[in-house]
């Protein structure tokens, strides 16, 4: 048996030591995902002792995690513009991320243009970039951008045909277009990848009352609540429902009887 020892030591000298920022990052992005409070002042702190864009990037990432989408939106835009300037692949995921905040800030003019940088860069592999193209589609339809919407969730099913929340997005949208045929193929695809998630029961039974069948629709909407009670899929599935009730006076009756 050959000595393995010296392959083991060339392969150790080709890989660096990760730097103190480096390692700085992976602990800051690690607490953020814990602590989110506690990193925004960690980070703050290494952002002001001149952290560069790793520092705002954690910054960033932490003030989103902390729900605070407005302010991580510049701090992580500094971060991509920074890390692009110093041809870091990870330029692209800080862009990325950019968009999903902007999303969240309800600021979808910023969000397209941080994600098409995303989605222009190379260093993303088909699943980052499909949810990339998810995040675009929603930017689009909130800018009243149907077309492109439909166009970018197409990519995104192309680019990873396992995301359940393409499908989810695809049926939601061809549904509001009153493309009803297309929106049950979406609706039963995003069923068969995401098989408990109430979002996804709450979008069959709309486009199962769009489509007339009110019976399916109720199924759906009473299976959105038993999947998760306290959701506000759950809020809203409960709505529908009495409002079906209200125009059924032979449902409202078995309702009451229950």
């Amino acid at each position: 048996m050959l000595n393995a020892l010296p392959l083991l030591l060339q392969l150790a000298a080709a890989q660096p030591l990760p730097t103190l920022d480096e390692v700085q990052f992976a602990e800051c992005i690690t607490l953020a995902s814990k602590d989110p409070a506690s990193a925004i002042s960690s980070a703050s702190l290494w952002t002001q002792e001149k952290g560069g864009y790793l520092a705002r990037a954690c910054h960033g990432f932490a003030l989103a995690s902390d729900f605070k989408f407005d302010l991580a939106v510049p701090m992580l835009t500094e971060a991509a513009t920074l890390a692009e300037a110093k041809g870091d692949p990870r330029a692209a995921r800080f862009w990325a991320q950019v968009g999903n905040a902007a999303i969240a800030a309800g600021q979808p003019d910023v969000a397209v243009d941080a994600l098409g940088k995303a989605l222009a860069s190379n260093a993303l592999d088909n699943d980052e970039r499909a949810d990339s193209e998810v995040d675009r589609a929603r930017a689009f339809v909130a800018l009243g951008k149907n077309a492109d919407g439909e166009a970018a969730l197409a990519t995104a099913r192309q680019l990873a045909p396992e995301n359940g929340a393409a499908w989810l997005l695809s049926a939601t949208l061809a549904r509001r277009l009153n493309k009803l045929p297309d929106a049950l193929v979406f609706i039963q695809t995003a069923a068969a990848l995401l098989p408990i998630d109430p979002a996804v029961a709450l979008e069959a039974g709309n486009i199962a009352i769009a489509a007339g069948d009110d019976n399916t629709a109720r199924t759906q909407w009473e299976q959105a609540i038993k999947i998760a009670p306290n959701s506000r899929q759950a809020v809203t599935a409960r709505a529908q429902l009495a409002t079906l009730a209200a125009e059924t006076p032979a449902a409202q009756d078995e309702v009451q009887s229950r």
